[in-house]
């Protein structure tokens, strides 16, 4: 008992020196903070997946909490410092989108399978084609991870050139290059007869 008390006081100790500091730390706060950005950021995550899915994006911001009450390193997090917040949005963007990848391969075991001419297959996306991109990520990032992050970048958060640049800490022409190259490659295994 006496070791659970310290533990709290430690707890209690940190939160007030986060708070003089300016710092949220723990989940409760980070949520309450960037909850309507990191709703924004759930509403573009989703748009960009399976409408099937039976998720809203405030219930992906819920269930972004609850990873994060799981993890035992998450750093307090300065509002005004841009690269605590940036990672922080990195962080929670990849937790956001793991999440709907979980969710879709959750669905697809629950649904009967019905082949699909190939000309119809990504013309209204499903939960199998959500897998499919996962493990085409996959791949890419054993090419090299980078063109992954790039990918995830353009496509997932909808960044541009430049701002994926900065968040990689990169040039705009590294990541130019690393997009052509993960476009040529997704679209040779996504469509490898035309």
């Amino acid at each position: 008992m006496g070791e659970a008390q310290t533990t709290s006081h430690q707890e209690i100790a940190q939160a007030v020196q986060d708070a003089a500091n300016g710092t949220l730390s723990g989940p409760n706060q980070l949520i309450q903070a960037f909850y309507p950005e990191l709703k924004r950021l759930a509403a573009t995550k989703m748009r960009g997946g399976t409408p099937n899915l039976s998720w809203q994006p405030t219930l992906l911001v819920n269930e972004l909490y609850l990873e994060l009450v799981k993890m035992k390193a998450l750093r307090p997090v300065n509002p005004r410092d841009p690269s605590e917040k940036s990672a922080f949005f990195a962080l929670a963007g990849q937790v956001m989108r793991w999440l709907l990848v979980r969710h879709a391969r959750l669905l697809s075991s629950k649904t009967e399978k019905q082949e699909l001419p190939v000309s119809l297959a990504f013309d209204s996306p499903g939960v199998d084609s959500v897998a499919h991109v996962d493990d085409l990520l996959a791949k890419l990032s054993a090419i090299d991870p980078q063109l992954r992050s790039v990918v995830e970048l353009l496509v997932f958060e909808g960044l541009s050139i430049e701002e994926s640049a900065v968040r990689l800490g990169c040039s705009a022409r590294t990541v130019n290059r690393h997009w052509r190259f993960a476009k040529v490659w997704l679209r040779q295994h996504l469509f490898p007869n035309s």
